[in-house]
């Protein structure tokens, strides 16, 4: 374990500095994605220089690698194209779709305002450029014999199948969301919250989206349950909601890694099975430091500047 701690660091901080440079500099909505991709490709060298003389069938075929990781590629400069050319962007942006929704009243009062939904563009929405992406890196791996007869109804349903539950799950979270933030509920929760917490807030932030993490077993359920909540009791307390937002999502996403639901699909994986809870033993101190790094991270940056 120690002996490739060195190369762990090394992979965080580039993953790390990578991914902050593009979510500063744009398109900030590939950041985790390039940051991740600068990761893997010199992992490939830290495979060799770690392996050495173990490497199985004397090392990785080029053309099979650059096919493997084609569909990566076609990602990026599709996005880059419909992110950075602002006649293909404007064009893509010309079909939204935004509803108005009246104004509603509960039993005990609580109005929300009429107001009309956030845009959403078809034609160049994250989901539509990985559909452009899709079709795109099919084709490479096509013309590069990589598909049987029948591929395409394999992919199809598989696809379903594996996005069936997980879709499911996130459609009712963002359902009780709205439910709770329309009807009062996430506004009387931050009052409490900021009420009890004050000027500790920013040191609880993270763990409450670990605590979600943990819960759901995503990062993307926690901030789905959660971020509102954090956003209104940031604003009660004046903190500055990028933020309090940063150090949820920051606490969801190292406490996912230890989710049940992650860790039994890590070990099913490893060959694992029956011994999540070994795992997860091992696993856990690690993750707590790192959140308490990121609480204290959260709350310094917070209460230096005030």
């Amino acid at each position: 374990m120690y002996r490739l701690a060195p190369a762990a660091i090394l992979l965080g901080a580039l993953m790390g500095i990578v991914q902050l440079i593009v979510a500063v500099k744009g398109p900030w909505n590939t950041a985790a994605f390039l940051g991740s991709m600068a990761g893997l490709l010199v992992s490939l060298g830290l495979a060799r220089i770690y392996r050495g003389s173990q490497s199985r069938n004397g090392g990785l075929d080029g053309k099979v690698l650059v096919v493997a990781l084609s569909g990566y590629v076609i990602l990026i400069i599709v996005t880059l194209i419909i992110q950075m050319i602002a006649a293909i962007k404007h064009l893509l942006g010309g079909v939204v779709i935004q509803v108005q929704i009246p104004q509603l009243a509960t039993g005990m009062g609580y109005i929300t305002p009429a107001a009309a939904t956030k845009p959403i563009s078809l034609l160049n929405h994250a989901g539509a450029v990985l559909l452009y992406a899709s079709i795109l890196a099919y084709l490479v791996y096509g013309l590069a014999g990589r598909y049987k007869v029948g591929a395409v109804r394999s992919i199809l349903s598989g696809t379903m199948k594996r996005v069936r539950t997980p879709s499911l799950s996130i459609v009712l979270m963002v359902c009780m969301a709205v439910l709770m933030e329309n009807t009062g509920m996430t506004d009387a929760l931050a009052r409490g919250l900021a009420g009890f917490a004050g000027i500790f807030f920013p040191l609880i932030a993270p763990w409450i989206g670990a605590l979600g993490a943990f819960m759901t077993g995503s990062n993307t359920n926690s901030n789905v349950v959660f971020a509102l909540l954090q956003l209104r009791t940031a604003q009660l307390l004046g903190y500055p909601v990028a933020v309090i937002l940063a150090g949820q999502t920051a606490g969801a996403g190292l406490a996912s890694v230890v989710a049940p639901a992650k860790i039994v699909v890590g070990t099913s994986t490893a060959d694992l099975t029956g011994k999540e809870g070994e795992v997860m033993r091992k696993m856990m101190p690690y993750i707590i430091v790192l959140v308490l790094l990121t609480s204290l991270l959260t709350a310094g940056g917070i209460w230096i500047k005030f």
